[in-house]
């Protein structure tokens, strides 16, 4: 979530910055693409680890993982 938040800040002066300083136009649309797809893919990873976070709540709450955890746990022998 903060590497989004961050990254998004800094993309319009990305942006900005490659208008700027980018003369070819193919050239210029392949970064401006590049910026995208990165967005994008950060995007994609947060909505990823938000529903693996949530899944990971709804499993504790409904204590199917100490159940897993309990199955998992090696026995010792006396």
């Amino acid at each position: 979530m903060q590497n989004v938040n961050q990254f998004e800040q800094h993309r319009a002066a990305l942006e900005q910055c490659v208008h700027n300083s980018v003369h070819d136009a193919e050239t210029r649309q392949a970064m401006l693409s590049h910026i995208g797809a990165m967005g994008r893919a950060m995007h994609a990873e947060e909505r990823t680890a938000d529903a693996a976070m949530r899944t990971t709540h709804q499993i504790r709450r409904s204590g199917v993982l100490d159940i897993a955890r309990a199955w998992s746990m090696p026995v010792r022998a006396a």
